[in-house]
């Protein structure tokens, strides 16, 4: 049997491989498609996509087969093609394969995940019959969540126009603050002698409404967002909700050492404008210019760490969904890490995110307000900016987390082999043997560099395998263990494919 297990798990990995995904399903099915196969189908589609491989039984562990894999693949077809059943059809001959183990047949079927616009993937013609992914289950959504999906199908919602909201419902202190800095970097516009209504109108915060031939000038959601009244900005989004908690030096009983939240006497009209402008004081004040020393003992300029957190700041408040009530906009400062908390699904995939290049902003009215201020000038370029900070100060690689609810960037500023203190000491140990080595390490290995037993050495490898730490290769003897790339690893892979393709002398 784990003959037949190592040459199940060659084929997951080489199924993986060709479709980078890695949610995987394993479901019995002798001579038809078990019933939960299409509620899977559609929580992988609405997720990230995935595999399901037919004919393996998991309690107990065994390759059950499939007894007629042509029928399964028509009916697989068959139903995949019936609207009333299946709400899209996913599958073409590339994603359903028949394999042999053991001389039985299973199947495997790759589910793509769908795109935003045509989300979500339902059966039976109802939306509400539509599942996600969450861990190893699926799950049927809610009405919020068909709404989220409805939302992330549709992005640019902050420039849809508000019939009821006038000028008196604006912070007029944040819209003069936003004016001098634009007049300080076009002096020539002349912004300053512009009536306020004027100056809205010419950043795009007001606009004419077209529908109906009445012309009127009105506000956009974007502007109420950014400029407005924490009042007005409430009766719009009863859920606004913007939070900073510093947890850095805490004495005693105290949750924080500095906080700033909406509805705070204290910050009584927090707009995300001035909220903006009040963090990235805040944030720049938990910068210790001693944070780091180079190589040569010399200081490093915390101006980088800066613009980092400016760049992750922006691309929160920019990314949010602003109607979403289950998740606040939050950022907190830890030790060694900072996080950055929106509601709303990232409408990339975390590779473009950091990789750049790629821009899918949610709203396209607010990122339009920060370029004027010369924030997130270029185009799907924050991601990068952050790799790009934690490879030049040889930190540990930004994390990014995102479901159909929230999106939650984590902003490393520790070295790698630093930023685990809840390892004890033999963790620390193999973490720090594999971190070191490039060509990774056999338990053998392991056992002799820590002095471990091959008892401990296997156990604490199998809590970083399940952690996601490390990752495995090979089979029997030939097995080694290897810290998992991280994301500036990946990109450095791809960086050096690119190069190679792009001088790659032409043949003659």
């Amino acid at each position: 049997m784990s003959n037949s297990k190592e040459q199940l798990k060659h084929i997951i990995e080489t199924l993986q491989k060709q479709q980078e995904s890695y949610n995987l399903e394993f479901k019995e099915a002798k001579s038809s498609l078990p019933s939960a196969f299409w509620e899977t189908y559609s929580s992988f589609a609405n997720t990230a996509g995935g595999h399901i491989l037919l004919g393996i039984r998991e309690n107990p562990w065994e390759i059950s087969g499939v007894k007629n894999p042509d029928k399964i693949l028509k009916d697989l077809c068959n139903t995949a093609n019936n609207k009333s059943m299946v709400s899209y059809n996913l599958l073409d001959n590339q994603n359903m394969q028949v394999h042999e183990l053991d001389g039985k047949k299973i199947i495997s079927v790759y589910i793509p995940e769908l795109p935003d616009n045509k989300k979500p993937l339902y059966l039976k013609g109802n939306p509400l019959n539509a599942y996600i992914r969450i861990n190893e289950g699926d799950y049927k959504i809610s009405e919020n969540d068909l709404k989220r999906f409805m939302r992330n199908g549709q992005p640019d919602q902050d420039s849809d126009l508000l019939d009821d909201y006038i000028l008196e419902d604006l912070d007029m202190d944040s819209v003069l603050s936003f004016k001098n800095i634009l007049h300080a970097r076009h002096p020539s516009k002349n912004y300053l002698a512009m009536d306020n209504l004027d100056f809205l109108q010419t950043i795009g915060a007001y606009q004419i409404d077209r529908r109906g031939g009445s012309r009127e000038l009105k506000m956009t959601v974007a502007c109420l967002l950014f400029f407005g009244k924490y009042n007005a900005i409430r009766q719009k989004f009863p859920h606004f909700h913007l939070e900073y908690l510093n947890h850095r030096n805490c004495q005693g009983k105290e949750r924080w050492s500095d906080r700033v939240c909406t509805g705070d006497l204290e910050y009584a009209e927090l707009n995300i404008f001035s909220f903006f402008q009040l963090l990235r004081e805040k944030l720049r004040a938990t910068i210790n210019d001693k944070f780091e020393l180079d190589q040569n003992s010399e200081r490093k300029s915390s101006a980088e760490l800066q613009e980092a957190l400016r760049e992750a700041l922006a691309n929160m408040l920019i990314h949010a969904d602003y109607a979403d009530g289950e998740t606040d906009i939050k950022v907190t400062v830890e030790d060694l890490y900072y996080t950055f908390t929106n509601p709303g699904k990232m409408l990339v995939t975390a590779s473009q995110f950091f990789m750049g290049g790629v821009s899918h902003p949610r709203n396209n009215t607010l990122i339009t307000f920060f370029r004027q201020m010369g924030i997130s000038d270029r185009a799907g370029t924050g991601g990068s900016t952050l790799l790009n900070f934690a490879k030049l100060n040889k930190f540990r690689a930004p994390e990014i987390e995102t479901d159909l609810k929230h999106t939650v960037l984590k902003l490393w500023i520790a070295a790698p082999l630093d930023s685990h203190p809840e390892f004890d000491d033999n963790e620390q140990q193999i973490y720090k043997f594999l971190h070191s080595s490039k060509h990774g390490g056999s338990v053998a290995e392991l056992e002799e560099a820590t002095g471990l037993t091959k008892y401990q050495v296997r156990k604490i490898l199998s809590q970083f395998i399940e952690q996601g730490i490390v990752t495995q290769t090979g089979r029997a003897r030939a097995t080694r263990y290897y810290c998992t790339p991280s994301i500036i690893e990946r990109a450095d892979i791809a960086d050096k494919f690119r190069r190679t393709m792009l001088y790659q002398p032409e043949e003659k």
